[in-house]
């Protein structure tokens, strides 16, 4: 059963390696809804991660990533994630701070085989997402901050080997890109999709996992599916038509533990299937991390 699975997964992500989509807005990266993490920790821990991904028109993304876990009280943590993104693409380079997450989970049930978190949390902007190339506005695939406050609320639950979770999330108002088609642009900007004071959609997201120990190492297979619940919107409320609707995405993660309470982690992830707008720059036709976390302090 076992190579089964992984066999699956396999194929599902040579078959998805066209798709778009597979990235997003800071969901599915918080504690508790991330492959169960959050729900084992007991320990102030560190991590540095390196995301990269493929995007819209073969931009290439590379985030490195810093976040910390914090125990506060009993069966409650904090989690706080700050990334610096990176973009290289037909349109020319970019950098900058990305977006500032901080979510609280909190324990309901904690046994030995099953638990229930709850988690919460803000998403706050970096900057207005609306950086410029010799005076052009970007699109957002350029942009290393999404431009608004947005909220994040989950339900998490490991019952032996598995992992569940359900989370929303919500952006408030639209960000200030200024990015629209123009007969001035120079070449290629008009490829990209415009993202004129953007406002986003919510999202609905869930996630199924199953997770296998060997010895030092776990492997954990699932699907991970985001329902972006409307159309996005932008220039003050013009729908972005065919921007709702379904992406299905594949991951697998693999944990090793290391030496002095170090431990690598390795994610890759690709969509099986996506919806065929996405105006936030978030398309990606896959996405890898490799992570180092130490536990600082038990």
């Amino acid at each position: 059963m076992r190579l089964s699975l992984v066999y699956i997964f396999v194929v599902a992500l040579y078959l998805s390696s066209t798709g778009q989509g597979c990235s997003d807005a800071g969901l599915c990266t918080v504690a508790g809804l991330d492959s169960g993490s959050g729900s084992e920790e007991s320990s102030i821990t560190a991590r540095i991660s390196t995301i990269f991904g493929l995007g819209e028109q073969n931009v290439f993304h590379l985030s490195s990533e810093f976040d910390m876990v914090i125990p506060t009280f009993n069966n409650q943590l904090v989690q706080i994630k700050i990334p610096y993104n990176f973009t290289f693409g037909n349109l020319g380079n970019t950098s900058g701070l990305g977006d500032l997450s901080i979510t609280l989970n909190q324990a309901i049930l904690s046994g030995k085989s099953t638990s229930f978190i709850l988690i919460g949390g803000v998403k706050v902007p970096s900057s207005d997402a609306n950086k410029s190339m010799n005076g052009f506005p970007l699109p957002m695939a350029y942009q290393s901050s999404l431009g608004t406050y947005d909220i994040i609320v989950g339900i998490s639950s490991v019952h032996k080997n598995w992992h569940f979770g359900l989370g929303y999330q919500h952006s408030f108002s639209h960000n200030l890109n200024e990015f629209e088609h123009r007969p001035d642009n120079p070449a290629y900007f008009n490829n990209y999709n415009e993202s004129y004071q953007l406002k986003r959609a919510d999202d609905l997201m869930a996630r199924v996992e199953y997770r296998f120990k060997l010895k030092k190492t776990k492997l954990m297979v699932g699907a991970l599916p985001i329902y972006h619940l409307g159309e996005d919107e932008i220039k003050g409320g013009q729908k972005v038509s065919n921007s709702s609707g379904l992406t299905l995405n594949i991951v697998a993660k693999l944990q090793k533990q290391l030496k002095n309470n170090w431990n690598m982690e390795f994610v890759l992830a690709a969509p099986a299937i996506d919806k065929e707008v996405r105006p936030d720059g978030l398309t990606r036709s896959f996405v890898g991390v490799v992570s180092f976390k130490k536990t600082i302090m038990k």
